[in-house]
């Protein structure tokens, strides 16, 4: 019955069926590989999202009350973990001759280093240790006071009380210090318009519980499993995040994007019925007589129907592989060649739009082609139970 299903699309004497036949598989073809594209690209988006941040964040974020420093030695005493640091997070003001910028100032110790990569992104100037009152600061920071040279561009910070607001002090009456911009990152825009890093030694102002812990972890730890250990294991009040609970707002926009991208893909989709429809409808008109003579000769309904069955799955099956195949070699070659490009500019950490094939979208992709074909199918059913074998065999 495949071979006869097979003929039937191919063979056929009538020209009509065969360009209807083949602009079905091509409209098909077209809808999945336009599926698999799209997805990628946010697949692919979501894993940088992931790479950028995984650059400068810890693997696990602790937060809340009671951050002490025998917690962190505590922490760091645990198999599980590599390192463990202690930070302040403050509100600061930096001056640079007539220009000043509000900046979140996170007052780090000397195991910082070994928890965030943040370090190994400069664009200029030299990494950790910090030296005496050297800072690292973003790259946003340093275009809002023009630092055109950090090693020659001494300025001045103000550290605002913790939970307090910059209003409700004169500047002068500030814990301040005038400090050097050892070095300029750049990572991604939430840090590089806000950051600045500094070393606790040189604000003993500074003290009292710490703000955040942060945890990275040793390469055979995954942290999806050691999360809900920790939490058993840490004091009340203290609470852990992984890098995509912390970031859960950019992500949440993502998958919100991604599933409204899913839903306009999967309503063209959809209208690829609309294609196999016609055809289908086509095959049943003009080769009425053959269904009636199958049935006449003793093949029985269910057999006819059969056939039709297979005449959809030679038309969704042969146009959603090639779609596939079409699809994954578009997305394999952007991710070698990079060939869609990005008008980011030359600062722009992304140059080319990144992409990912994920197998979910297989997975969706072959439930709507299911879902196409058991409607194509009844349809099929239906026409063939109606066929008056008599009248079609004296040529109505």
């Amino acid at each position: 019955m495949w071979w006869l299903a097979w003929r039937y699309l191919w063979a056929s004497p009538r020209s009509v069926v065969r360009w209807l036949v083949r602009l079905t598989l091509l409209v098909v073809a077209l809808s999945v590989a336009a599926w698999i594209a799209v997805a990628s690209v946010f697949n692919g988006f979501g894993s940088f999202l992931e790479e950028v941040f995984r650059r400068v964040d810890p693997d696990v974020r602790l937060e809340g009350v009671g951050l002490s420093d025998s917690l962190v030695a505590a922490l760091r005493s645990w198999p599980e973990v590599q390192a463990a640091s202690a930070v302040y997070e403050r509100i600061a003001l930096l001056r640079y001759g007539q220009r000043q910028a509000v900046v979140r100032l996170r007052l780090i110790d000397e195991a910082y280093p070994q928890v965030s990569r943040v370090g190994h992104q400069l664009v200029v100037g030299e990494s950790f240790p910090l030296e005496n009152r050297g800072v690292l600061i973003g790259s946003g920071v340093a275009v809002r006071l023009a630092l055109l040279d950090p090693s020659d561009s001494p300025l001045w910070m103000y550290v605002i009380p913790s939970g307090k607001r910059l209003a409700h002090y004169d500047p002068a009456t500030l814990p301040h210090k005038r400090v050097f911009p050892q070095g300029i990152f750049s990572v991604q825009r939430e840090y590089d318009e806000s950051w600045v890093i500094a070393a606790q030694r040189d604000w003993p102002e500074v003290r009292g519980p710490y703000d955040v812990i942060e945890l990275r972890l040793k390469r055979d730890v995954v942290v999806a499993k050691f999360l809900p250990r920790l939490q058993k294991r840490l004091p009340a009040g203290v609470f852990p995040q992984d890098m995509r609970a912390h970031h859960a707002g950019f992500f949440r926009v993502l998958a919100q994007e991604k599933a409204l991208a899913r839903i306009g893909l999967a309503f063209v989709l959809l209208l690829t019925a609309s294609s196999a429809f016609s055809t289908l409808s086509t095959l049943l008109l003009l080769n009425r007589r053959d269904w009636a003579l199958y049935q006449a000769l003793g093949a029985t309904p269910a057999e006819v129907v059969g056939v039709i069955g297979r005449l959809v799955v030679w038309l969704l099956g042969v146009g959603g592989g090639a779609g596939a195949l079409l699809g994954t070699l578009l997305v394999a070659s952007q991710a070698t060649f990079h060939w869609a490009k990005l008008r980011g500019g030359e600062g722009f950490l992304l140059q080319h739009f990144p992409v990912k094939l994920h197998w979910v979208d297989f997975v969706w992709i072959g439930v709507l082609l299911a879902v196409v074909g058991l409607g194509l199918w009844l349809y099929g059913r239906y026409q063939v139970y109606r066929v008056a074998f008599r009248a079609a065999l004296q040529g109505d």
